[in-house]
């Protein structure tokens, strides 16, 4: 069944062979660790291409080649994993406070030869360092996102985050504590998701 999801994403997406390589080593990574840690849901293992890597794969029509990239509470790599799997002239840093998934994370990077490194660290103690772009998937409602990407975002770096149908909810949340440019971009997986790129943050009246 994953065979066919692989297949599915492959019919959808541009993917070169040397991107393909390096994101099956990353899956076949998480397959073996799923089995002894948390990272994803048994039902979401027959999707994993068409759900998880789709979704993912949608924020590199906006990411450079040579962009420095820093991922916001990682987990199971998406989408940091994905991103420098499909950027190797580029860099990702995944900021991941749990311990497991660091080491899943760094294995994985080990595997696939990938240009990222892992920071074992709450993502609100984290100092601000360089960096092109900010990304996140499933870690936290907009308004919180955007408190730990303000490092970054404030500074010139562009959000990218892939949010759910109560993107616009968020949105108007956000809006009550920051100043910002957004597009929200139509998710290509479906439903009403949402791309969520953010720019120009600055901090609104409180």
């Amino acid at each position: 069944m994953v065979n066919e999801d692989r297949a599915a994403f492959l019919a959808a997406a541009d993917v070169s062979r040397e991107t393909l390589e390096r994101l099956d080593r990353v899956i076949d990574t998480l397959g073996v660790w799923r089995k002894k840690s948390n990272l994803i849901g048994p039902r979401e293992w027959s999707v994993i291409w068409t759900r998880h890597v789709a979704d993912c794969y949608q924020l590199l029509d906006l990411i450079p080649e040579d962009a420095k990239v820093v991922d916001l509470g990682s987990g199971a790599g998406f989408p940091g994993l994905i991103i420098a799997a499909a950027r190797p002239t580029g860099h990702v840093t995944m900021i991941e406070s749990v311990g497991k998934k660091c080491a899943f994370l760094r294995a994985a990077i080990d595997a696939a030869g990938l240009p990222a490194t892992v920071r074992q660290e709450r993502v609100e103690s984290v100092p601000h360092f360089a960096a092109d772009f900010v990304t996140a998937r499933a870690f936290a409602p907009l308004p919180k996102l955007l408190d730990y990407a303000a490092p970054w975002l404030t500074k010139g770096a562009t959000g990218l985050f892939l949010k759910g149908e109560r993107w616009k909810e968020e949105l108007t949340e956000a809006g009550q504590r920051w100043n910002f440019a957004y597009e929200a971009i139509p998710s290509r997986v479906g439903g009403s998701g949402k791309l969520m790129s953010i720019r120009e943050l600055r901090r609104g009246r409180q």
